[in-house]
């Protein structure tokens, strides 16, 4: 089934810029294998969310390339037989930057406003040919960014304000290499580990697709943990295949939000102010950055029927799904959904499916009062999916694997595609379960000082035998295996009182 996505090619204008690099607007602007010099804003990029009118600079993001307009005072042998389209700009046009048309094409009257319209003449012939930017564009965000363009560099090649440019002399070779339906993809050379100043203030983004035919509605999340990037990455990816249609949304709705925790996401750090993945929950008065975001996404959770949040780990392992409990009335979490919910599971792609967290989360809770720990309320294990069931919803954790591992995007991707069509959300084939290795999570053990250390560099998953070690107390004490299981969450970074591993059994749920 997703042999057919994975065929799919996209027409890309890629703009790489140096995350180093002093200045900091100069880049590459690559077509294929054509490859030219580029500048971008005068102060760099940013990612989309933090863009303000006026800074200076480019956002980062993928943004479609719908068409362009020449000048045919200054080019009046403009080429018409061009693959993208182009048409000639009018001596009185103008791209609003104010309101009620903010960031959109309008006309002047005449003898009005003759200093900002797109053919006025300039010391440099900038933007005899220029190509519109698809940003902020759809649904017009005030003071966030407007008349972004693909232009002609200055001959000093000095930054834009915030357009990506390019020489004079390789404009023409670039609009011949244009085609329909083609994105610009911004971004930094890879590998560059860039962080951005956390503007608590910024918008958390939504992008929602809402067919016409009625069916379930599909949350996926990422950037729960600010550190864990495969989400927004597969995200994005998603996000441009529906566009393109190379995923066709036909029944239902699918809302993506790319990254949750933006304060943690552009610091590079798991949490912003604390972990917003423990004791979510709306909060009556806000202390923190946590508590806003979870002010606006808890109502979001209760829109939607099913939950797909995407996380990934720092320890080394295999890609695995965190599933809910089974059904019951009672117990730390009743639940009556757990057979479409368990169904999904089965089909995101990963074998490895993990279930037990809360009650195994009621014995690190008792463990830690039973050693002079104040301890958590149990409250502070519900995280996304357990607000969702508790909000009468379903869904599921996927843990794509480490941190850095460059297939957990691939395997983020692969499950958003997957889930989308077991839930008949997109026209395409429905996938096979897998066979499930499953794991229930049954017990925890706590690091009690700072000398207790793991035996070895366990993975989450790791099979061990009855009275295997597993780890040691500073005294040189063993921690053993109570009997033939798995090693789950090994944290060799545990401090006092914090879970140095969870300890699972193989599940006979799926028998």
């Amino acid at each position: 089934m997703l042999e057919r996505f994975q065929m799919v090619t996209v027409p890309v204008v890629k703009v790489r810029v140096p995350a180093s690099a002093d200045p900091c607007h100069k880049g590459t602007l690559t077509i294929g294998d054509w490859v030219v010099p580029c500048v971008v804003g005068r102060a760099g990029l940013v990612s989309a969310g933090l863009k303000r009118e006026g800074d200076g600079r480019t956002p980062i993001g993928v943004f479609p390339l719908r068409y362009g307009f020449f000048n045919p005072s200054s080019r009046p042998h403009f080429p018409g037989d061009l693959a993208f389209p182009f048409v000639p700009a009018s001596g009185d046009m103008i791209w609003e930057e104010a309101e009620p048309n903010y960031n959109r094409l309008v006309y002047a009257d005449d003898g009005e406003r003759m200093g900002d319209r797109l053919t006025r003449e300039r010391t440099e012939p900038l933007f005899d040919v220029i190509v519109p930017i698809g940003f902020n564009d759809s649904v017009a965000r005030m003071n966030g960014g407007s008349a972004l363009f693909i232009h002609a560099a200055r001959a000093d090649f000095t930054g834009t304000a915030g357009c990506v440019a390019v020489a004079a002399g390789d404009v023409m070779g670039l609009v011949r290499r244009l085609r329909p339906g083609m994105l610009i993809d911004i971004d930094f050379e890879p590998g560059c580990n860039v962080s951005e100043p956390a503007d608590e203030q910024a918008p958390i983004e939504l992008v929602r697709f809402s067919a016409l035919q009625p069916g379930p509605k599909l949350l996926v999340t990422g950037a729960v943990h600010g550190n864990e990037t495969c989400g927004p990455d597969a995200i994005a990816r998603a996000i441009m295949a529906c566009r393109i249609g190379a995923l066709s949304v036909r029944r239902g709705e699918v809302t993506f939000v790319r990254v949750v925790n933006g304060k943690a996401y552009r610091q590079g750090t798991r949490e912003g102010d604390r972990n917003l993945n423990r004791d979510l929950r709306e909060a009556t008065i806000e202390r923190d950055n946590e508590d806003r975001i979870a002010n606006r996404l808890c109502p979001l959770l209760r829109e939607h029927d099913v939950l797909l949040d995407i996380h990934s780990y720092r320890s080394a392992g295999e890609p695995f799904v965190f599933l809910g409990p089974e059904n019951s009335a009672t117990g730390n979490q009743p639940f009556t959904k757990a057979e479409p919910e368990t169904s999904l599971a089965l089909r995101l792609g990963p074998s490895l499916i993990l279930h037990g967290w809360l009650d195994a989360y009621a014995k690190s809770i008792a463990e830690q009062a039973r050693h002079g720990g104040t301890g958590n309320a149990l409250s502070h294990a519900v995280g996304t999916t357990e607000y969702m069931r508790f909000s009468g919803g379903y869904g599921v954790t996927l843990e794509c694997g480490q941190h850095d591992d460059p297939e957990a995007v691939e395997v983020a991707y692969q499950a958003i595609v997957s889930a989308m069509a077991h839930l008949g959300i997109i026209e395409a084939p429905a996938p096979e379960p897998v066979r499930p290795r499953g794991i229930h999570l049954v017990d925890v053990v706590l690091c009690l000082s700072p000398g207790d250390r793991l035996e070895r560099d366990w993975r989450t998953g790791d099979p061990v035998a009855t009275g295997q070690t597993i780890a040691r107390r500073a005294s040189g004490e063993a921690v053993v295996a109570p009997r033939d299981g798995f090693v789950i969450f090994p944290d060799a970074a545990a401090k006092p009182l914090q879970e140095l591993f969870y300890f699972g059994v193989a599940s006979d749920r799926f028998s």
